[in-house]
């Protein structure tokens, strides 16, 4: 029985404070005004994903918790009863899991307040619920498809023309054809309020691409092009002149060379970490003079320029 001096708000403010470390679990089983209180609170974020579970050689989720984990919410999900506090989530992550149609279908149906969603490496559905996320999702913010074989340029069209609001974008390939540079150009022309976006790997991305980026999203805090072996100083440059708030910049395996360094030491007056491991052309004349500009910034380098001194960190 709850105590006739608690007031509800207060389960709520404390509640919140439990969710964090998962020691709300067991209010849900004081009485029906905890469960009231508590449920919601549970529901607003979901996570699933293969780190510190082991797989079977089939790929599938049969590690006992996790399996047991993911049946229930299917079972919520794609049942004919549907859960009360469904449209109570607003973050959603499915990390390395082999996920059907059929449910990812349903949860962006019932859980349409979703604002973070994160599919990295996750496989067995097609594009066809990616693409349902634009119609479902408006109030989306943050998504990540990280290795994701199902993204197309039709799901990135259809999702960024919907969820203008998107802040954080992470697209990062494994030398998948399904994104070509169409697709980075309409994430320019309709996600201007991007702080991060992540493009790595898009081996055949060329420059054209990447300068749509620097004329519209000039709010960039956090940009990875790593491994785009198509980009060249032009583009980089472009984006280190027009993306001032720029902090965290990622180069790593690009053919840039000097001219890249000397623009970032006179524009980017924000920049907090740089990486250009395996950025062979560069010369260790050029880092010097970026670091006599900005001593305290963070660089991340390969052991070839091991010569190098201040602020520097190495690629293994």
């Amino acid at each position: 029985m709850t105590h006739p001096f608690i007031i509800p708000e207060l389960l709520e403010n404390i509640f919140s404070f439990l969710a964090k470390d998962k020691a709300l679990y067991p209010t849900l089983f004081v009485n029906h005004l905890w469960y009231h209180y508590s449920a919601p609170i549970l529901w607003r974020r979901i996570e699933f994903s293969v780190e510190g579970y082991r797989q079977n050689q089939c790929g599938k989720n049969t590690s006992g918790p996790l399996y047991w984990r993911l049946m229930k919410i299917k079972r919520v999900m794609c049942g004919k009863t549907k859960h009360l506090y469904c449209s109570k989530m607003v973050y959603l992550k499915l990390a390395g899991l082999k996920i059907s149609d059929t449910l990812l279908s349903a949860i962006l149906r019932l859980c349409p307040n979703i604002h973070t969603l994160i599919l990295d490496r996750s496989y067995g559905f097609s594009n066809i619920p990616i693409i349902e996320i634009a119609r479902c999702c408006p109030k989306l913010l943050h998504l990540s498809f990280d290795a994701c074989k199902a993204i197309t340029d039709r799901c990135i069209s259809e999702i960024v023309r919907s969820c203008p609001k998107l802040e954080y974008i992470h697209f990062a390939s494994i030398c998948s054809l399904n994104v070509t540079g169409a697709s980075v150009i309409e994430i320019a022309q309709f996600c201007p309020n991007l702080i991060y976006l992540n493009l790595s790997s898009h081996h055949h991305i060329k420059d054209i691409s990447f300068c749509a980026i620097a004329r519209s999203c000039v709010n960039l805090r956090h940009l990875d092009l790593s491994s785009n072996y198509y980009m060249t100083d032009d583009a980089v440059c472009d984006i280190v002149r027009s993306c001032a708030n720029i902090q965290y910049l990622i180069l790593h395996r690009t053919y840039i060379t000097d001219k890249t360094i000397y623009d970032i030491a006179h524009y980017c007056s924000n920049l907090l970490v740089l990486d250009v491991g395996d950025c062979w052309r560069i010369s260790k004349e050029s880092i010097h003079f970026l670091l006599s500009k900005k001593p305290t910034l963070d660089i991340i380098l390969d052991k070839q320029k091991t010569n190098i001194r201040y602020n520097i960190r190495y690629v293994k």
